[in-house]
Parts: structure tokens; C-alpha cells; sequence
């Protein structure tokens, strides 16, 4: 009983603590930036899920380091992938692709212990923008 009412108190202060940084929302999939303490988590709507339900996420530390690795794959523009390992469990690949002569970002994530894998759907990169709530030099 102890340990059910401590599960429901570390929730629910996470749920008050974590602050939203940004939200982008595209045909009926999300993704969503959120800020607890120094460390930043990522989640996303699986793009691959029929009832836009299944969400899955990673937490990195360093948010204008992220955004960077993010922005700099739309300097090359051609279709590309960047892997990144954000824990000792989680490889998340970065993948760059063009769509109709816009380069577009989705995430697919491979989560190592439970083997479970999520993609994202196709984001852009004035939405990841908006996303980090960076402006942009001009």
C-alpha cells in the first residue's frame, strides 16, 4: 500500500513539476518537449499506431545541444540519418528525408531493454523550431 501511494506521489509531482516547452502537433500526431529539473524528455505520438494512442518518449540533458544536432541535419539537404544513443538503452536515429523538395525529420527510437521501437511522424524544421521555442537569427 506504502509503495502504491509513493508511485502516485512521484507521479503526480512530476505531472506539477515538469514544465511543457513546446507542442507541434501534425495530422493527428504530436510531438511534445517537456522540462523537469535539468533533464528534458521527448515525446512523440508512434506514427505506425492506428489510433494515434501508443506515445513514446527519451530524455536527454543539454537542450540547445539536441537542437543543434537537430537543425544542423537540415544543412545537408540531402536524405540522411543520424544516430544517437541519449542512454545506456535507447539508440535514436535522426532521419532526414525528402518529401516533395522539403527535407522532413521523423525519429524512430529502439529502446534496447524493453525491445520496443517508435517512430514519429514527418516534421519540419520550422516546426522543431517552434517546438524548442528558439528564435531563429534572422
Amino acid at each position: 500500500m506504502k509503495f502504491c501511494v509513493l508511485v502516485f506521489f512521484l507521479f503526480f509531482s512530476s505531472v506539477i513539476f515538469c514544465q511543457e516547452i513546446g507542442s507541434v502537433e501534425e495530422s493527428g500526431h504530436f510531438i511534445k518537449l517537456h522540462k523537469f529539473n535539468d533533464i528534458f524528455s521527448f515525446k512523440y505520438s508512434d506514427a505506425e499506431s492506428v489510433n494515434f494512442k501508443k506515445e513514446f518518449s527519451f530524455t536527454f540533458t543539454g537542450k540547445n545541444d539536441f537542437y543543434s544536432i537537430l537543425i544542423d541535419g537540415f544543412e545537408n539537404n540531402k536524405s540522411h540519418q543520424i544516430i544517437l544513443q541519449t542512454s545506456n538503452d535507447t539508440i535514436v536515429k535522426l532521419n532526414y528525408r525528402k518529401v516533395k523538395g522539403e527535407l522532413l525529420l521523423y525519429v524512430y527510437q529502439n529502446n534496447l531493454n524493453s525491445k520496443t521501437t517508435g517512430r514519429s511522424t514527418f516534421f519540419s524544421k520550422k516546426q522543431i523550431v517552434e517546438l524548442f521555442g528558439i528564435q531563429q537569427k534572422v
